[in-house]
């Protein structure tokens, strides 16, 4: 299944985070960028011409490739649970000719296992450019995000919206919610296979991997990535943002 994302105000979000919205003469890798969202929100000030997008779906590169033919498109076959079942485990990053001032992941490693994110943080790191910043977002399970028309927080939000889809029944949410409540992170997998602090995700087979989405506590993030500036959601997202400086 080819998935594009619809999500175009991903430049605001990362300006808003990081406090920068003049872009020009910089060098810009979106990882996991899908189409090129990034480009297509009105306030970007990003150069088409200094975008690389870099993304493990064939059809998405493809598409950024026509939408923006300036840019630089690399197909990255890395495997990834539904996005692609059937690339390579723990590929490295392709070799590319240059470093970033910033290398952007928006709702990437919301969809990993946490030993990918850590190993792909590491990659991203060594490629960015002195003074450069790689930012990526993640999804605070306790976090209230939706205070205007959902009471609850981001897990159970994702909880409610899977009974809705009826990958789940109402009857398992508070079972799921009990055995998380303690969780530093955890992962949930099609909507009602659930992982906590453990990623050893049964071997579906590719045409029954239907979402992996990935959950981590802002304070469990602060270990993971001591270096890190931790921020909180932005523009009306749901997501954290955790920004690295070279």
């Amino acid at each position: 299944m080819v998935f594009y994302s619809t999500v175009t105000e991903q430049f605001t979000y990362f300006s808003q985070q990081l406090g920068e919205t003049e872009w020009g003469g910089k060098s810009v890798l979106d990882f996991g960028g899908n189409i090129g969202n990034i480009l297509r929100d009105p306030n970007s000030t990003i150069d088409e011409e200094r975008y690389w997008c870099l993304d493990v779906a064939k059809a998405s590169i493809q598409s950024g490739r026509r939408l923006y033919p300036r840019a630089r498109w690399l197909l990255y076959n890395r495997y990834s649970f539904f996005f692609n079942p059937y690339g390579v485990s723990d590929l490295p990053l392709p070799r590319m000719e240059q470093t970033f001032d910033y290398i952007l992941a928006f709702s990437v490693f919301t969809n990993t296992t946490k030993s990918d994110m850590t190993k792909l943080v590491s990659q991203l790191e060594g490629i960015l450019s002195e003074g450069g910043t790689l930012a990526f977002t993640f999804i605070d399970p306790n976090h209230l995000s939706c205070q205007d028309y959902f009471p609850g927080n981001n897990f159970q939000w994702r909880l409610d919206l899977e009974v809705e889809r009826g990958n789940l029944s109402a009857n398992e949410i508070p079972v799921f919610i009990e055995r998380t409540k303690d969780a530093s992170w955890f992962i949930l997998v099609n909507g009602n296979d659930l992982y906590v602090e453990r990623e050893d995700i049964q071997p579906y087979a590719p045409a029954l991997q239907k979402s992996c989405y990935a959950f981590h506590t802002e304070s469990y993030m602060r270990k993971l990535f001591p270096h890190a500036i931790i921020l909180p959601p932005a523009n009306d997202e749901m997501q954290h943002c955790c920004v690295i400086r070279k």
